[in-house]
């Protein structure tokens, strides 16, 4: 489980710009769970020594990045990630998605 968790992890910054590939349900919630953690530990720190997040400004492409890949595996168009300006309901939307929707059967289908 932790090879796994830190494969995802690694993945996640070795993809950051690949916006075609594919990305499993699983290391999808495994990188989403690697953020949440570091955050949680570097936003105390970073707030007082830069009065933001700048570990959440530097994970902003890689993240797109992911989130793209889950999307077209989910069987949308990248256009979808728009959904996400919606509040709440875009945001519950999105979760459901890419956290709980089908693995390599939409856009990105292995043929």
């Amino acid at each position: 489980m932790v090879n796994d968790f830190l494969k995802a992890y690694k993945e996640f910054w070795i993809k950051a710009t690949d916006f075609k590939g594919f990305t499993s349900r699983s290391d999808w919630w495994l990188v989403q769970l690697a953020n949440l953690i570091i955050s949680f530990l570097t936003i105390p720190i970073f707030l007082k020594t830069f009065g933001f997040n700048a570990y959440g400004i530097v994970c902003i492409m890689p993240q797109i990045a992911i989130d793209i890949r889950r999307i077209k595996d989910f069987g949308k168009d990248w256009k979808w990630i728009f959904i996400n300006l919606i509040p709440i309901f875009g945001w519950i939307l999105w979760f459901i998605w890419l956290g709980f929707g089908k693995t390599g059967n939409g856009k990105n289908k292995l043929i």
